[in-house]
């Protein structure tokens, strides 16, 4: 059983991707809680009703609700402009010995074995196969609607269930 599919890459769906990875670790989730604490205290604290004290407060808790989004969606665009192989259409093959990736700015193809599939997961716009901790192909949904059901076939066939966080 074989799947192929091409997938061409936007600076939205990076962005997409970097949100998720940000925000599913620890300094995405403290910077959240920390921005939120500091609304938080500003409303309840009595202490801040002058605009002039408070405007630190609010700077700092938009400095943390901010910055990430702000950086990431910027990082995003460098990313793809940066990258021939990412601006590219990629090519992807699922076959018995893994995920074939080829691309037409590159020559040689990339293989990632179904065992060294790291995580696979579904979020509401992406499919992401992760290779490590960091790395991940993002494959956007809406560009592969018609293989999806055949994609996650070939991920539940050859990867261990608790590699995978596939909704369908």
């Amino acid at each position: 059983m074989s799947v192929k599919f091409d997938v061409k890459l936007t600076s939205e769906d990076m962005y997409r991707f970097n949100l998720h990875h940000a925000y599913t670790s620890l300094q995405g989730i403290l910077s959240l809680v920390m921005g939120v604490f500091i609304i938080a205290v500003i409303i309840i604290s009595g202490q801040f009703q002058e605009f002039i004290t408070a405007v630190p407060y609010v700077a700092l808790a938009l400095i943390f609700l901010l910055y990430i989004p702000i950086t990431l969606w910027f990082r995003s665009k460098r990313q793809i402009l940066m990258s021939d192989v990412l601006r590219d259409v990629l090519h992807y093959e699922l076959n018995e010995e893994g995920i074939v990736v080829t691309s037409d700015a590159l020559e040689e193809q990339a293989l990632l074995p179904w065992g060294q599939v790291y995580k696979a997961v579904t979020t509401k716009h992406n499919f992401l196969i992760y290779s490590n901790r960091v790395n991940a192909y993002i494959i956007p949904k809406n560009q592969v609607e018609e293989h999806l059901s055949e994609i996650y076939d070939a991920f539940e066939k050859h990867c261990e269930a608790y590699r995978l966080k596939i909704k369908r």
